[in-house]
C-alpha cells in the first residue's frame, strides 16, 4: 500500500508542489499562469482526452449508472449547501446558487484526470471521462440558469442562460469528448503522424495541469464570507464523496473500480469554473478563491487516504 503513495500518488501531489516552488522563485510568473492554462485547456488536454477515448472502446464502458451514480449525489449536495446559504447565511438566491456551486464543482480537468491516470490508467481514465463529459455543462448550466432567473426581471434571461450553455459546450475539451466518442463508435484510427503528435501532446498534458495547480497556489490567501467558505468546503471535500459513493454502492451496485473513481471524483477540491461564475456575476468572488483554496489544501491529505484505503484496482 506504501508503495501505491510513493509510487503512483506522491509523483502527482510532488509536481503541484514544483508548481508551486517554481511560482514561488518566480521561474513561472503570475502573469505567464493564464497563458499557460490557455495553451493547456485548449491544445494538450484536449488532445489527450481525444486520444484516450478515440483509442476505448466507449460502447463497452458507457453504463448510465455511472451518471446516475454521480449526479444523484451531487446534485443532491447543491440543494443542501443552497438550502444551507440561504437559511444559515441569509444569501440572496444567486449567492446561494454560486455558494452551492463552490460545494460541488470538482477540479476534474486539471487535478482528477492527472491523479486517476497515474493511479488507475486507461483502465480509470474512461468512466472518469464520461463522467466528465456533462460536468461542466450540468452544473454550470444549473448554477447560470439559477442566478441569471433570479435576475431576470425583464423576463429576458431565457437568452442569456442558452448563450452561457452554449459557450459550456463549445468548450476544447467538451468538443474533444464529443469528437474521441465518436471516433471510437464508428472505429476511426487517426493517420501514425496525428497519432504520434497527439502522444506527446497527451505527455505534456498532465504534467502542466498538475502544474497549474500549484502555481494557482501561489499568492492566495484567506478571504471573504469565511463561514460560507468552510459551508462549501465541508459539502465538498467530506459529504459529496459520502453521498456519491452511498448511491452509486447502494442504489446502484457500481463495479467497484466504477464505483472508486466517482467517489474519487466526488472528493476532489472545487475547480476554477467556480471562480470564473463568481467573477461573471461579480457576486463571491472572494469566497470562492478561498474554497479553492481550502479545498486544495486539504485534498493533499484526504485524496491520498481515500486511495489507500480503496487499495490498487
Amino acid at each position: 500500500m506504501l508503495d501505491l503513495i510513493v509510487g503512483k500518488v506522491g509523483p502527482v501531489f510532488l509536481t503541484i508542489l514544483c508548481g508551486f516552488l517554481l511560482t514561488y522563485v518566480k521561474v513561472i510568473k503570475r502573469e505567464g499562469i493564464p497563458f499557460l492554462a490557455k495553451i493547456a485547456m485548449n491544445a494538450f488536454i484536449p488532445a489527450m482526452l481525444f486520444q484516450t477515448l478515440s483509442q476505448s472502446d466507449i460502447s463497452a464502458h458507457f453504463d448510465l449508472r455511472l451518471w446516475g451514480s454521480y449526479y444523484s449525489g451531487v446534485l443532491l449536495n447543491f440543494a443542501l449547501v443552497f438550502v444551507a446559504a440561504r437559511v444559515w447565511l441569509n444569501a440572496q438566491t444567486d449567492e446561494a446558487a454560486v455558494t452551492a456551486m463552490g460545494g460541488v464543482f470538482s477540479n476534474i480537468v486539471l487535478l482528477g484526470i492527472p491523479l486517476v491516470q497515474a493511479v488507475y490508467g486507461e483502465e480509470g481514465l474512461v468512466p472518469l471521462l464520461i463522467v466528465l463529459s456533462i460536468h461542466p455543462l450540468t452544473l454550470m448550466g444549473m448554477t447560470i440558469m439559477i442566478v441569471e432567473g433570479s435576475r431576470g426581471e425583464d423576463g429576458h434571461w431565457v437568452p442569456k442562460v442558452l448563450r452561457s450553455i452554449l459557450r459550456v459546450a463549445k468548450n476544447p475539451i467538451i468538443a474533444a469528448i464529443v469528437l474521441g466518442v465518436l471516433a471510437s463508435l464508428f472505429e476511426i484510427r487517426m493517420p501514425e503522424m496525428v497519432d504520434g503528435t497527439l502522444e506527446r501532446f497527451r505527455t505534456a498534458g498532465p504534467t502542466i495541469a498538475l502544474l497549474l495547480v500549484g502555481a494557482g497556489l501561489y499568492g492566495q490567501s484567506v478571504r471573504g464570507n469565511l463561514s460560507a467558505s468552510l459551508l462549501c468546503t465541508c459539502a465538498k471535500m467530506f459529504v459529496q464523496p459520502v453521498l456519491v459513493f452511498s448511491v452509486g454502492h447502494f442504489i446502484f451496485d457500481l463495479p467497484p473500480l466504477w464505483l472508486m473513481i466517482v467517489t474519487l471524483v466526488a472528493a476532489l477540491p472545487s475547480g476554477a469554473n467556480v471562480a470564473i461564475v463568481a467573477g461573471s456575476y461579480n457576486i463571491c468572488i472572494d469566497r470562492s478563491s478561498t474554497t479553492i483554496l481550502l479545498t486544495t489544501i486539504i485534498s493533499m491529505l484526504t485524496l491520498p487516504l481515500l486511495i489507500l484505503y480503496a487499495g490498487p484496482h
